[in-house]
């Protein structure tokens, strides 16, 4: 039915019909001739089909949005599994940092303080107590070889005193290659301080004597020794220099290696006097009093298991006296009373500078008081 536009022209639908005809489907064999300018209008308004030929691609729009394949494959949430993705790696990469810090830590907590003095004493021990270690472990590897090796060793005297004496063992140990010389003493000594010297000094231990070592036979020339340097102030005669003088003389016998003859007949060699003095207390600190030394040979059981000579140095305030034994650094370690050094001897020989009235030989005299 025809009705009037805005324009007042005549049209031959009415509105309606125009929707309707807008919506209707064009004729197939219409289509694609291009003679109609209603259906080239159609085809262009219709949004989807255009005259280049690219309608179908436009027709398939490629959309991200939630419907996207990306989307669909990851359950319609791409942005998630994003983040978790990166906390992931983050995650990852923290905890190789904090492997690494962790290991860095731990090697260094590792790495374990040396002792700079010896490395078997642990850290922060102080330098006096790590000597004294170092002494010990050096005297228990010692000692360890002097065993592997006590074939080595012909006078089983020498085996019992590394056993025995730990300051000797350093000298044990190094006597199967020692040459078998003596030094000279080398410190310095005050006339009326007797220094405290022992048998197995690498000075003189190592000379022959009385059949073996000095080091284990040599107490009478080693105690003498003392005196000497004490009454004299000099070094010239050491255990190894008296040694050769009772070996010469024929007197290097006994049960101590050294007969007490030597002393009462060639103390004068020595520029030294002797006196003999019946043992007892009361003579023995009446001697000492006197500012002499006083020589004995104690007997086997009594001051060690063995007979030996010692130097009797001094009285204390308490009348006990001051030993130095040339064969045990533990005898010397304490005082003794007068007494019981009196009933360990036979003898007492009291040593002393020599005078002018001195004959050249020392007074055999033995006296009483």
């Amino acid at each position: 039915m025809p009705y009037l536009d805005s324009g007042g022209r005549q049209r031959l639908n009415s509105p309606h019909d125009a929707g309707r005809s807008s919506r209707r489907r064009p004729n197939p064999h219409s289509q694609g001739r291009g003679s109609s300018n209603g259906s080239s209008r159609l085809r262009s308004s219709d949004g989807r089909r255009g005259r280049n030929g690219y309608s179908s691609l436009r027709s398939h729009n490629i959309r991200f949005g939630r419907n996207s394949s990306m989307n669909r494959l990851f359950g319609g949430n791409l942005q998630g599994v994003l983040l978790i993705v990166a906390a992931i790696a983050i995650l990852v990469v923290i905890i190789l940092g904090i492997s690494s810090c962790v290991h860095g830590c731990s090697s260094k907590q590792e790495t374990p303080e040396v002792n700079e003095n010896d490395s078997r004493v642990a850290a922060g021990v102080s330098a006096d107590l790590t000597q004294q270690f170092t002494t010990a472990l050096d005297r228990d590897d010692q000692l360890s070889w002097i065993a592997a090796n006590a074939d080595k060793y012909s006078d089983t005297a020498m085996l019992e005193l590394a056993l025995n004496e730990p300051a000797a063992i350093d000298f044990v140990a190094s006597y199967p290659n020692s040459d078998k010389t003596a030094e000279l003493y080398g410190d310095s000594v005050t006339a009326g301080s007797a220094p405290q010297l022992y048998d197995w000094d690498k000075r003189w231990g190592n000379v022959d004597y009385a059949g073996s070592a000095l080091g284990v036979t040599g107490s009478g020339p080693t105690a003498l020794s003392m005196a000497y340097m004490g009454i004299t102030g000099s070094t010239d005669k050491t255990a190894a220099d008296i040694a050769n003088l009772v070996t010469s003389s024929g007197l290097a016998t006994g049960d101590s290696y050294m007969d007490g003859s030597f002393l009462e007949n060639h103390a004068a060699d020595l520029n030294l006097a002797c006196k003999t003095y019946e043992p007892s207390a009361d003579n023995l600190l009446t001697v000492l009093d006197a500012g002499t030394y006083i020589m004995i040979e104690a007997k086997a059981g009594t001051l060690t298991s063995e007979t030996h000579w010692v130097l009797l140095v001094t009285e204390n305030s308490d009348t006990s006296v001051v030993v130095y034994d040339p064969t045990s650094t533990e005898v010397s370690s304490v005082s003794w009373t007068a007494s019981k050094l009196a009933s360990s001897c036979s003898t007492l020989y009291s040593l002393t500078a020599a005078t002018k009235d001195d004959s050249s030989s020392s007074s055999t005299t033995k006296s009483s008081k």
